[in-house]
Parts: C-alpha cells; structure tokens; sequence
C-alpha cells in the first residue's frame, strides 16, 4: 500500500503542481486544498506526503529525512515536475539538465526506506540521491565536488559556480561547471590564485 501511495501521490503532483525551490510561506494544507496549479517545494511536498501517510497505510511512522548541506544529485533522477530537469550544465551551454545541485533538500522515512515526492526515487540510504557533495572555495565564488580516496580528490575534482542572474524552471540558482582549463580564462587574477592555494587543488596538481 505505501507504494501505491507514493506512485499516486507523486503522479497527482506531476500533473497539478509546480516545483519551485523557494515557494514562499505555503503550507502542506493549503497544498492539499484545493485544485488547480500550486507551486511548491521539496519541504512542503514532503510535509503534504507525510499528512498522506498517516493511516493504515504503513505499520511504521513517517519521519523526516533530512540533507543540510549542498549536493550534487546522482545521474537519472527526475523531478515530479517535467518541466525541471535540473539547474547545472557545462560552461557555455544552453541547457542545464546535468543535474540538480540543492543547498538542503527533505523527504521522508518510513520503516527502512526513504521516500523522495520531489525527485520521485525510494531509497534504502539517506544518501541516495547524493552523487556528490560540495564544498566552498576560499577566496572564489565557487564550490568544489570529487571521489575522495586517500590521497583526496586527485583529477577527480571538478568546480562548479553560480551564473548571476540566471534562472531555469524551478531553481533562482543556475551553476555551470568548469574545467581546471577553463579556469585559467573564466576567473580574475585574483579568483584564480586563491584557486590554485586551495588544498585540494594543490593535492591533485591541476596547475
């Protein structure tokens, strides 16, 4: 039963709403209040699932998952709304489909699965929608993500960076991703020499 729930909870959500990041001071009941197109994000969408929940339909509660701190979401998940396919893409590119990278993001356990509405996944881990995390870089605006083995990142380090004033269905934040190459012509003078001091950076011998 909960899994049939979940499918026709999220497939409800695909249909009659909106995903947006920030979605103002929008509670789960007025989500569920109603019909026609709401905006909501993925806090509220997991507070509406969690009202859904309550019942016979599980023998176990529906407790809050949480992930406070930014990641870069894994390959292949897709958002509940169609119309967002992500916020991260290669530098220059016209599409940002690569991706989501989320400051926070909530969902709900409920025995020993996690349940996602937003990106329509179940997991058996906290971390299953996380590909990578991301750290800031001193001195830069930008935010540092890799493999960490021993000896840290190495050449698996990449770096990604907010584009001002861009926006794409769903997300106020838009990143692109930069090669250690384009590094070297997309940052000041002064961005790429506190880029070159970061200790991760100087580890893998980029420049």
């Amino acid at each position: 039963p909960m899994a049939d729930l979940f499918a026709s909870f999220v497939g409800y959500a695909s249909v009659n709403w909106n995903y947006a990041a920030t979605s103002g001071t929008q509670t789960a009941h007025d989500l569920l209040t109603g019909d026609g197109p709401k905006n909501v994000a993925c806090g509220t969408l997991r507070e509406a699932l969690k009202i859904m929940v309550r019942g016979d339909f599980t023998a176990h509660p529906a407790e809050n998952a949480d992930i406070n701190g930014f990641f870069l979401t894994k390959p292949g998940l897709a958002c509940f709304d169609p119309k967002v396919k992500g916020n991260v893409g290669n530098r220059g590119a016209t599409t940002f489909n690569l991706c989501c990278h989320f400051s926070t993001h909530y969902f709900m356990k409920v025995g020993a699965k996690f349940y996602n509405p937003c990106l329509t996944a179940v997991y058996t881990d906290i971390d299953g929608p996380v590909a990578h995390k991301t750290r800031v870089i001193q001195g830069v605006n930008m935010r540092k993500a890799g493999t960490t083995g021993k000896s840290g990142w190495g050449k698996a380090i990449i770096f990604i960076r907010v584009i001002p004033g861009k926006t794409v269905p769903g997300f106020q934040s838009v990143y692109e991703i930069l090669t250690p190459a384009e590094c070297k012509t997309a940052l000041s003078p002064l961005e790429f020499a506190a880029l070159k001091k970061d200790p991760d950076v100087m580890a893998a011998k980029l420049f």
